[in-house]
């Protein structure tokens, strides 16, 4: 025990340990759920480009997403990287962390003496608690290669200000080249682009003493930086055009400022002090919202355990880093607290350019992207109020420890939802593709209300396309999907048949209710994909609308898969398994529907022969047809007693499918005995 003891006290970190400490900090909060994470969103147009139309028809998406320079970023991304999630997740990470080495090493050459408050400053962009699409690994790549290249241009300036003529040449060239890069590619940093003048103000005022030349210098070395920022605000203000009828990211505030310029720039004032303390203060709200300390389910446990141990390794950290603060006689308290208002000052400009903000946003979520640029001085300002009003060096590593181990777990919550959708994307593919190996193009796809989470009808769409692997379709997808109580609610309209359109990027659909098939997917109650059909109007299971529009839904849309079994994209989904209860559940529901017998009574007892068995009595009703029409009476009836017994309400819904054996199973004595004897179990001339 006491070598154990003298082991910590003799136990110290230099400088030199930061960066794999910033690549353990971002671990903790984003990378130990990065095996278990896919698509979402944002990300999914980007596979459904690449995958279906190629790679290089990314340009075509985003010149209708007003990112067309983007394209180069996108195309090297789906070459090196592939269609793998997990691939994505890690390059969005590294991204991530290199942001953060390079914020670091500005801190670290600006003031060499607060090599200590650099760290804890890298720690706390690390995992400040406001962006929340990290998972989005696709979507969110140019914002950190945005961020990465921003960074580095800010390094290469900051080189370039004492350096030697040839060196100067050197160093602004590339800080020039960046600037243009991550501008042109991506403008979510154009605002950022503002501090550079208070990063040149804080180091020329070092050398030069006459207020004079602080102002002439500072400018001289900025105008260049100017320039570019210029002519990047130039082209897309002036020269750029959308496609036609897209008005999408329109600089509406910035052209306001040319006809009415008072009415702009006070909307800008308002807007960014809102936006600025909306990222420094809705961070720490979410990540102290008293509902994360619910720790009763075992990833409640888990998170739990993750921020403990984070908290316990950063206190030590920091407790035995090298040097200590030093109370040097130097510019830091101005110039940090500087960098860090104007961070937050100028951090959305682009997004207010176009009339939108964050506080403004009804979906924090989507809206966390707005304010990614403006964590920069959030994460300063955060450390620089703990500095300020806590003087006693433990006490102030303690809550350093304890803001940066609720950052941890508020991320881990975070990404838990994105993780369990994942889950649920993957069930539904895989569940849609075994029901209905092909649909007829032009299919719309229905439920009730939208079944997954962080996606959206248009991702959902794009996803069930990319499935699929439809080909040759121009800008026309085969399939559409719509959650009908957002789309068009009224449920007589769509049995009649309304239209049901959708135009995204450069894709349009243009389909009818009277084209569609309606599912039920709840996975949350022990369910499989349910593929909805006129029968089921007295299914109890699922709401009345549902009920009622199942009379519109038309399986015969669905068809027979032609040669080898059709099966997800493995690059995107990994191998499927089809030793569960859904695939021979699925398998038998697309067998009824196509009369093959035989078929059904293989699956189940294939299934029987694993151990598989349905939690919902509605889904042995294939199997119940099946049998009957197979002559296993014996079976019909435990069968359909067993999915009575473990389902309420189903007595309808067994009742008709006694009622289609009766009227299409092969004639016998036992069939007419065993169906009108289940028919008295259930009482169905109480339901018919």
């Amino acid at each position: 025990m006491s070598k154990i003891k003298t082991f910590f006290q003799r136990l110290t970190f230099s400088e030199k340990s930061a960066p794999l400490v910033f690549l353990i900090t971002c671990l903790f909060g984003f990378g130990l759920l990065i095996p278990r994470l896919g698509f979402y969103m944002d990300d999914w147009p980007y596979v459904f480009y690449a995958k279906l139309k190629g790679i290089d028809n990314l340009r075509e998406m985003l010149i209708f997403d007003s990112r067309p320079n983007a394209a180069w970023l996108y195309m090297l991304g789906f070459n090196l990287l592939g269609f793998k999630p997990l691939a994505w997740h890690i390059s969005a990470l590294l991204m991530r962390w290199g942001t953060v080495l390079l914020i670091w090493a500005i801190f670290k050459i600006l003031w060499p003496e607060r090599k200590k408050e650099a760290i804890c400053i890298g720690l706390f962009f690390a995992v400040y608690p406001f962006f929340m699409l990290q998972p989005f690994a696709v979507g969110s790549t140019h914002h950190w290669f945005g961020f990465l290249a921003f960074t580095l241009s800010i390094l290469f300036m900051i080189y370039a200000v004492n350096a030697t003529p040839g060196k100067w040449i050197v160093f602004t060239s590339l800080a020039l080249t960046l600037e243009a890069v991550h501008l042109f590619t991506s403008e979510y940093f154009s605002g950022l682009e503002l501090i550079r003048v208070f990063i040149l103000w804080i180091l020329i005022t070092r050398i030069e003493t006459g207020l004079p030349k602080r102002f002439s210098k500072t400018l001289l070395n900025w105008l260049p930086y100017l320039i570019v920022l210029g002519i990047f605000f130039y082209w897309r203000a002036v020269l750029y055009e959308n496609p036609p009828d897209v008005t999408r990211n329109e600089p509406v505030i910035l052209r306001q400022i040319f006809s009415e310029p008072f009415k702009a720039i006070g909307y800008l004032i308002i807007t960014s002090i809102k936006d600025a303390l909306a990222v420094l203060t809705m961070g720490w709200q979410n990540a102290t919202d008293v509902g994360l300390l619910d720790f009763t389910s075992p990833f409640a446990l888990f998170r739990l355990a993750v921020s403990l141990s984070f908290f316990g390794l950063v206190f030590l950290y920091l407790n035995r880093l090298v040097p200590a603060p030093t109370e040097a006689n130097d510019d830091w308290k101005t110039g940090s607290i500087t960098l860090a208002i104007a961070g937050l000052l100028t951090g959305g400009l682009p997004v207010w350019l176009i009339g939108r903000s964050i506080v403004e946003s009804k979906n924090l979520l989507s809206a966390s992207r707005f304010g990614i640029p403006a964590i920069f001085g959030a994460a300063i300002l955060s450390y620089l109020l703990i500095d300020y009003f806590v003087k006693e060096k433990t006490k102030k590593i303690f809550l350093l420890s304890f803001m940066l181990a609720l950052s941890v777990n508020f991320h881990l919550d975070n990404t838990k939802e994105f993780q369990y959708s994942w889950e649920k994307q993957e069930r539904l593919a895989q569940q849609l593709i075994w029901r209905a190996p092909q649909i007829e193009s032009g299919t719309a796809i229905l439920t009730d209300e939208e079944v997954l989470g962080v996606m959206g009808e248009y991702a959902v769409s794009f996803s069930i396309n990319t499935t699929y692997r439809a080909g040759d379709f121009g800008n026309t997808p085969p399939y559409w999907y719509f959650p009908f109580y957002y789309t068009n609610p009224n449920v007589g309209d769509l049995l009649l048949g309304a239209p049901l359109e959708y135009s995204k990027l450069s894709m349009n659909f243009t389909g009818s209710s009277k084209q569609m098939l309606l599912l039920s997917f709840n996975p949350e109650l022990n369910r499989c994909l349910w593929v909805m059909q006129p029968q089921d109007i007295n299914l109890r299971l699922v709401s009345n609308d549902m009920r009622q529009l199942s009379a519109g839904s038309d399986i015969n849309l669905i068809k027979l898969a032609e040669g080898k079994e059709v099966s997800l994209p493995e690059d995107i989904y990994g191998k499927q398994n089809t030793q569960t209860w859904c695939y021979y559940f699925e398998k038998a529901d697309l067998a009824r529907q196509y009369s093959q017998w035989d078929e059904i009574v293989r699956l189940w007892n294939e299934s029987q022969s694993v151990g598989e068995r349905a939690d919902n009595g509605f889904e042995y009703i294939p199997f119940i047809e099946g049998l009957g029409h197979t002559g296993d009476w014996e079976q019909v009836k435990s069968l359909t007693k067993f999915s009575n017994r473990i389902t309420a309400g189903l007595e309808p819904s067994l009742c008709s499918a006694l009622d289609r054996l009766a009227a299409s199973a092969p004639e016998s004595t036992e069939r007419d005995e065993t169906i009108l004897n289940l028919k008295d179990d259930l009482k169905c001339s109480d339901y018919q």
